[in-house]
């Protein structure tokens, strides 16, 4: 059996100060369920590591798995395209003209590599070390082979274009070239010099035929093979992806085996743990209560000692308490005593001897009436009295003075718990931890004060031996001086570039020296000035003062908290439980009966009172009768519904009034099971010995870790209240009968399920399913088409605008995002007039003043025009957003990458869709999705331009248009333009449904480009 153990914060052991204390039953159990509850969660903190490792292993396998795969894929690619290359390749055999033209390729070819062979040689000549003779004599046998190769060449390239041509032109044998007209003069003298043409050819053909039927054999042979062996390699190709597949698939499952086994195993092996150690004390119980027994008055006596000094200590520094007031006075006295008689002071023959020290006032009035001095040491002498017993220097004394007594206290009460716990160290590092603040905070006063009245002082002298006029006079001469040397340098300077001794940029550059000098001096002026280092000294004196008492306060706190976090406790009672209700019924009170953080749970108790006095009642229906709350959900209010008694209940609060009911009763239970949770926590830390940290402490979070939770609690709400509760509220809707013949609140609304998501059907005969594909069909095509033309537009001026052979790069800048400067009403509102039908469309009229059209084009009446125009409109105004977009993004990609490219020969197109493009999808992915996502819910656009129109030449009775998508269509049934029942619950049913569309899609891009980003 163990005994007791206590746990500080760090997992450091210690031993009870009272040895007896460690040997009870109650002690040995405790113990046991210290040691298991400390093991779980070090279980559960190296689980969570594992699990970690373990997805990144799980990670790797599956990237590894990926390229597995493509390789495995890539190697089956290969070996296909080999044979298919072969055969390809083959495909010249399929004729005799084809295969002479492959040999009057390869002749032409030759051709020009023996024209590059001939240069190459030239040059490689002009840097040999041969002399001039050598050179001329490789030249000339150069030129000597080359002109023979050549010839060669071109008598080849002569007979085998004669043979194309002819048997293009003739179809026989007979080769009389003859039969042929408009020959060139090589081509007729090649033809002389061959004694029997026909013969010659005729031999020629046949070696091409058979080559042919050779060429022509093999290929088949390579086809049969294909077809044999391709079923085969794909056969094994799929067998090793399987195979690879398996792999991988079995070493995450290995992984995952290992990592729970492992985890398993600790768990059960702790259980056990647990389960013996219980069980051995279950065999020992009356050997221990024995014990038990036995030691008790020993433990009873040493805490009865304990409690009895604590109670003497206790009253003593009450005592001390109501002598603070007369302590602080006297003390105050005995250091303007030592400051009046000090070197530093002005006036040292001060008579103190018989000051009153009943009241601050009455201090100030016996100094002043026992000392009579002249005016200007009557002056100085109030300038002492009133910093020296200023309120805040009451207060500030009273404050040390009540630390000091503090530090005796905790100093006291370190010797009463010697002996029994292990407070007496923490109550002793906290004495000493007062006495330094109390120390290091007077020491701080008395500067500052001491540096107040020297600095007040001497302002008061300066006036009254009027050294303060005499200066402004000294520096306002000084300045004169400063002024007329820059002056006089400007002028020498501008001398010099009117003469053309220096440049322009050098005369700006000395321009700035000379200013910068100029300050530079004025600021030295003012530094030196005795009215300005005290004023300045009297201005920073409070704040310098207030730093340096900030930063003792700090270390006061860090010694504390380190004393609570190392040092730890003794609880005996079993408070977790406890602890645990209180912490769910009431937030806040275990912090301040069990736990002594007292700010934190008066904060947590003030909201735990707004919780269970506005929230939990306002989401139960209290408060509003309007608003029924979440019981409100049921039937909407239609149970109430009652026109003969005039009782009118409003679907839309109640089905409102129940979404942010809900949001409301979630906070508060969220609220309450976080708060019970952490006092649990709290609770059971302080069972195993670790003190609950203080306030200090949890600012310290709030102000490091903590900051972003707390300024995201605003941002949620909004959110909340803003964004989620209108959303969910427009999904209800959808599932209710609200709409035509069911208005709120002079009709009542019901729930219906999912009739409005089934209305398509019931619609079908009346064209539904032909105004949902118009709609959908044409909301695609305006997705895509708005999306890329933007898109691709900004992306090409952005390119070609910062391109660095383009002059004026700003100007062009400003003319490309004047569409994104311009309001978009503004822009639709002109391009819907200027496209009106008549000579009253500005488009019109230019166009028939320019002749370019004979009658007025109804451009926004024709459907095709109008579709082509909207996404030409839209195209404009978006374009500049991506256009500015993709600027910032250029001037982010490293000049380095394009460098490499060009070492690695890559061209401008190559660069641009090898590197600019990639790097700019990669940045501004996110964005583009975004983008997508909102030209699919563009109802601004079609609104004001087209108003959804023209009309389709056979309309339905639900009133789509052909420039409609879906949220303009919606619209249209939301505001009466369509009426049939409920119809405005079916506009929610379509809304939600082409918001889980966007969503998803624009989900999966981001995912992806996440991926990519990774």
């Amino acid at each position: 059996m163990e005994k007791l153990k206590l746990y500080n914060w760090y997992g450091e052991e210690f031993d009870t100060v009272i040895p007896q204390q460690a040997t009870s039953l109650k002690a040995y159990k405790k113990n046991a369920k210290n040691v298991f509850n400390r093991r779980i969660r070090a279980i559960k903190i190296r689980r969570e590591i594992e699990k970690d490792l373990f997805l990144r292993a799980k990670t790797k396998i599956q990237d590894n798995l990926k390229r597995e795969l493509y390789s495995h894929k890539v190697a089956y690619l290969n070996k296909v395209k080999v044979v298919k290359d072969s055969i390809r390749k083959l495909k010249i055999a399929s004729s005799v003209q084809s295969l002479i033209a492959f040999e009057i390729k390869k002749l032409t070819k030759e051709r020009k590599n023996l024209d590059k062979y001939a240069k190459d040689y030239q040059t490689s000549l002009k840097n040999t070390t041969d002399t001039y003779e050598e050179k001329v004599a490789s030249i000339q046998k150069l030129v000597t082979k080359t002109n023979l190769d050549q010839t060669q060449l071109n008598l080849k390239f002569i007979f085998y274009n004669l043979m194309l041509e002819y048997i293009k032109k003739f179809d026989d044998l007979e080769f009389d070239f003859t039969k042929l007209t408009n020959l060139l003069e090589p081509e007729l003298e090649f033809l002389k010099s061959i004694s029997n043409p026909k013969a010659v050819f005729l031999e020629a053909y046949n070696e091409i035929k058979k080559t042919q039927q050779r060429l022509l054999a093999k290929r088949e042979e390579l086809r049969k093979q294909f077809s044999l062996e391709h079923k085969e390699i794909k056969t094994k190709y799929v067998d090793g992806k399987y195979n690879i597949k398996l792999s991988a698939r079995q070493r995450i499952i290995q992984a995952e085996y290992e990592y729970n086994e492992k985890y398993q195993n600790s768990k059960v092996e702790i259980q056990e743990y647990k389960k013996a150690a219980l069980a051995k004390i279950e065999q020992h119980k009356q050997e221990i209560l024995q014990a038990e027994k036995n030691n008790q008055s020993i433990v009873d006596n040493l805490i009865k000692q304990s409690n009895n000094s604590k109670q003497e200590y206790k009253k003593l520094y009450q005592a001390n308490l109501k002598k603070v007031q007369a302590k602080t006075l006297s003390y105050m006295l005995e250091r303007f005593k030592d400051f009046a008689t000090s070197d530093e002071s002005h006036l040292k023959n001060l008579d103190l001897n018989s000051v009153a020290t009943n009241s601050l006032s009455e201090i100030k009035k016996s100094i002043q009436e026992h000392n009579k001095l002249n005016d200007l040491d009557t002056q100085i002498l109030k300038i002492y009295v009133d910093v020296f017993f200023s309120h805040k220097s009451y207060f500030e004394h009273s404050k040390i003075a009540k630390l000091i007594l503090q530090s005796d206290y905790a100093k006291n009460l370190s010797k009463s718990y010697k002996s029994v716990s292990h407070e007496s160290e923490y109550q002793l590092v906290k004495s000493q931890a007062l006495l330094e603040k109390a120390q290091g905070l007077n020491s701080i006063i008395q500067k500052y004060k001491i540096e107040k009245i020297l600095a007040k002082v001497e302002i008061l002298k300066l006036k009254a031996s009027n050294l303060i006029q005499q200066e402004k006079t000294t520096n306002q001469e000084k300045k004169k001086s400063i002024f007329d040397e820059s002056k006089e340098l400007f002028a020498l300077y501008k001398n010099k570039i009117k003469s053309k001794e220096i440049t322009k940029a050098a005369f700006k550059n000395k321009k700035i020296e000379i200013k910068v000098a100029e300050k530079e001096k004025l600021l030295g002026l003012k530094l030196n000035s005795n009215l300005y280092k005290n004023k300045n000294i009297l201005s920073t004196n409070l704040w310098r003062e207030n730093a340096e008492k900030k930063i003792v306060n700090k270390i006061f706190e860090s010694k504390i908290n380190e004393a609570q976090k190392s040092i730890p406790i003794e609880v005996n009672k079993g408070i977790k439980l406890w602890a645990t209700i209180l912490g769910f019924i009431l937030p806040g009170l275990p912090e301040i009966l069990f736990f002594k953080q007292y700010l934190k749970g008066i904060l947590m108790l003030l909201f735990t009172v707004f919780v269970w006095s506005f929230l939990i009642p306002f989401s139960l229906g209290f408060y509003w009768s309007k608003m029924n709350g979440i019981p409100g959900f049921y039937d909407l209010g239609s149970s109430k519904f009652n026109s003969q008694a005039g009782s009118f209940p409003d679907a839309r609060y109640y089905l409102f009034g129940g979404v942010i009911s809900v949001i409301f009763f979630s906070i508060s239970i969220i609220y309450l099971f976080i708060s019970s949770i952490g006092a649990r926590r709290v609770a059971t830390a302080l069972e195993e010995g670790s003190r609950p940290s203080k306030w200090s402490h949890t600012k310290r979070w709030l102000n490091t870790s903590g900051f972003p939770w707390m300024i995201s609690i605003f941002g949620w709400f909004l959110i909340a209240f803003i964004v989620v509760a209108p959303i969910v509220t427009s999904i209800l809707i959808s599932f209710t009968d609200y709409g035509y013949l069911h208005e709120a609140p002079t009709q009542p609304v019901h729930w219906v399920g999912l009739k409005q998501w089934g209305l398509w059907w019931q619609l079908r005969k009346n064209d539904l399913l032909l105004s949902l594909s118009r709609v959908l069909g044409w909301s695609f095509i305006w997705t895509i088409f708005s999306t890329i033309l933007p898109i691709s537009l900004g992306i090409i001026l952005a390119v070609l605008a910062n391109n660095h052979r383009i002059r004026g790069k700003k100007f062009f800048r400003l003319i490309f995002i004047l569409p994104w400067a311009i309001p978009a009403f503004v822009t639709l509102s002109f391009l819907r007039k200027s496209f009106m039908a008549g000579d009253t469309g500005y488009i019109n009229f230019v166009l028939m003043s320019l002749h370019l059209i004979d009658q007025p084009v109804d451009w926004l009446n024709d459907i095709t025009k109008a579709r082509v125009l909207v996404i030409l409109v839209q195209t404009w105004i978006a374009y500049a957003w991506i256009f500015m977009l993709v600027t910032g993004n250029l001037q982010s990609i490293p000049k380095d990458i394009y460098e490499a490219g060009s070492i690695d020969g890559a061209k401008g197109r190559q660069l641009f869709f090898s590197l600019t493009l990639p790097s700019l999808l990669l940045a501004i992915a996110p964005m583009l999705i975004g983008q997508f996502v909102g030209a699919f819910n563009n109802f601004t656009t079609i609104s004001l331009f087209t108003g959804g129109g023209p009309a389709f030449a056979k309309p339905t009775v639900f009133g789509e248009a052909s420039t409609d998508i879906v949220i303009s269509w919606v619209y249209k049934m939301t505001t009466g333009v369509v009426k049939f029942e409920s119809d405005q619950a079916f506009a929610a049913a379509l809304t939600t449904l082409a918001a889980i569309l966007s969503v998803a899609v624009a989900a999966r891009g981001f995912i992806k480009s996440m991926t990519r980003r990774d």
